[in-house]
């Protein structure tokens, strides 16, 4: 991931990744048929690992504020503990989306779920959830992406969750 989160993985070539794992060329070879593979597999078990996990919080929470506190600070915290992890799945998701299945964790669907139910429940106002929930997802990306490309937000992403959480809260109408 660090590799691919460095260089992009175009640019990586399975020698370095083979190099960089101590392992042969062929070695990785046996384990993934291709880089591009070994891409997918990366970003499908972390972007999947990071759903489940969104999902288990918002079931833990009551409320629409609650659950987005709890889900947005689970992400941030994830950056900043494993900012390359954070950073490869949110990067490489353009690559990958279309190949995400039910199956699949994703977090963008727990996010949909929390607000749809929100909806239906009237905690916020009636709104067509897609383009809330891209609302939403977007407040979080870019955040984690000034974190990533400018020095303009100091301290652990953790910091701005309740304020971000804040801002999603009111988005929606709550």
């Amino acid at each position: 991931m660090r590799l691919f989160v460095e260089q992009g993985i175009a640019e990586t070539s399975i020698r370095e990744i083979a190099r960089d794992a101590g392992v042969s060329q062929g070695a990785m070879y046996n384990h993934f048929v291709s880089k591009e593979e070994l891409a997918w597999e990366l970003f499908s078990e972390n972007f999947s690992q990071i759903g489940h996990e969104l999902r288990k919080i918002a079931s833990e929470q009551n409320g629409l504020g609650a659950k987005l506190l709890g889900m947005v600070k689970h992400v941030f915290q994830k950056f900043d503990e494993d900012w390359v992890l954070v950073r490869y799945v949110f990067f490489a998701r353009h690559l990958h989306l279309n190949r995400v299945n039910r199956r699949l964790g994703n977090p963008y669907m727990v996010f949909r779920t929390i607000i749809a139910e929100a909806v239906r429940n009237g905690e916020i106002p009636r709104q067509d959830v897609e383009l809330s929930t891209s609302m939403v997802t977007g407040a979080v990306i870019q955040t984690i992406d000034t974190k990533i490309f400018s020095d303009r937000l100091d301290g652990p992403l953790t910091l701005r969750a309740g304020p971000v959480a804040e801002g999603c809260l009111r988005m929606l109408g709550g």
